[in-house]
């Protein structure tokens, strides 16, 4: 039987603990099974290509294992998995800034990084209020979002489609991702309101 060496914390101390290899990896998989859905919408979020965010929960889950034995038990493994995933999708946009189509949006980036922090019941709010808000959008603004965020179409795909250049769907997009924001911000502040009362 290997062993692997563990961080467990206790209140004040850091302690390495021996534990067997098979049931450490037993422990990453069952927790990479049920957060990874999440992992690669968050990845999503930063790069907005379906098959790139694939490719990065790969290499990400790579990493993960690596650094497992590092992990803090007592955090949550989503915002430790969502600080890797940042950091290799950070790199990606790097590598692909020469790109000049590369679409580089600070919102994305804000919300991804809000995701990071979020427990998984503010997620499910926080998913309510989009699905609500992006209900509330007009057919038009709702088909772009389909197209790109479900489908994967690529922008100058879409771009095409609907007849404008690749500049002014980039200027739609943005636009619409600030209302999706200020809505989703709205009716989250809304419902903590209505708590309060």
């Amino acid at each position: 039987m290997t062993l692997q060496m563990v961080n467990t914390t206790n209140r004040s101390n850091t302690i390495s603990v021996a534990v067997p290899e098979d049931s450490l990896q037993q422990k990453f998989d069952e927790l990479l099974a049920r957060y990874r859905s999440r992992i690669v919408l968050y990845l999503f979020s930063l790069v907005q290509q379906t098959a790139d965010a694939e490719d990065l929960c790969q290499r990400c889950s790579l990493i993960m294992w690596r650094k497992f034995p590092e992990f803090d038990q007592q955090r949550s493994f989503l915002a430790w998995a969502c600080g890797i995933a940042r950091k290799e999708a950070m790199n990606y946009r790097r590598a692909r800034s020469t790109d000049r189509l590369q679409f580089q949006s600070d919102i994305a980036e804000l919300l991804a990084v809000s995701l990071e922090s979020l427990e998984e019941e503010q997620e499910k709010h926080r998913l309510d209020a989009l699905k609500q808000c992006i209900q509330s959008l007009p057919e038009t603004d709702q088909g772009f979002l389909q197209r790109i965020y479900w489908e994967g179409a690529a922008f100058e795909a879409v771009a095409d489609e609907w007849g404008c250049s690749l500049k002014t769907f980039y200027n739609r997009m943005s636009l619409l991702r600030r209302r999706l924001l200020r809505c989703v911000s709205r009716r989250l502040n809304l419902e903590i309101l209505d708590q309060q009362r």
